[in-house]
């Protein structure tokens, strides 16, 4: 039987793999969007000029799938300019030691600001409802945003 007076175990950091996750997880609306755009144009968009596919096909899909198609490749474009300031919290934050559960709650949380970010940005069709979308990106670069700040406050502090 454990004694209770055992120290509990550090939790585990996972702010350094949560960047190559945040990276991927920034794919996945891309793929979603290429994968429509592949069914949508029955495979005739060009992986030559892969950038103006979009705009190739704007005249030639239904207004709704264009759309649709628009919003996705927004989602994953918003979470590749993203990328670098939450990339850049997580190192900053492993530098100054922050501790463990604190970069785990800003790495987690990053992901559900994201998630619900990407599905509204997604989804939302009414200007008026993508305000919500607009309140879920302040609340994602809010994150990695404190984190600078709070690596930035330990790293500067005077040592005593």
């Amino acid at each position: 039987m454990a004694s209770s007076s055992a120290t509990p175990a550090m939790p585990y950091n996972w702010s350094m793999q949560a960047i190559p996750a945040a990276f991927l997880f920034g794919i996945v609306p891309h793929g979603y969007y290429l994968t429509r755009l592949m069914i949508a144009t029955k495979n005739q968009m060009s992986n030559a000029m892969p950038r103006t596919n979009l705009d190739s096909w704007k005249s030639k899909l239904p207004a709704a799938t264009w759309n649709h198609l628009a919003r996705a490749r927004g989602a994953h474009l918003n979470s590749m300019e993203v990328f670098p300031l939450f990339a850049a919290a997580m190192v900053a934050g492993n530098v100054a030691q922050l501790p463990a559960k604190d970069m785990n709650s800003m790495a987690f949380g990053f992901f559900e600001a994201r998630a619900l970010y990407m599905a509204l940005y997604m989804t939302v069709k009414s200007d008026t409802l993508a305000y919500a979308r607009t309140v879920a990106y302040a609340w994602s670069i809010a994150i990695p945003i404190m984190g600078l700040w709070q690596a930035g406050r330990v790293i500067a502090a005077p040592e005593v």
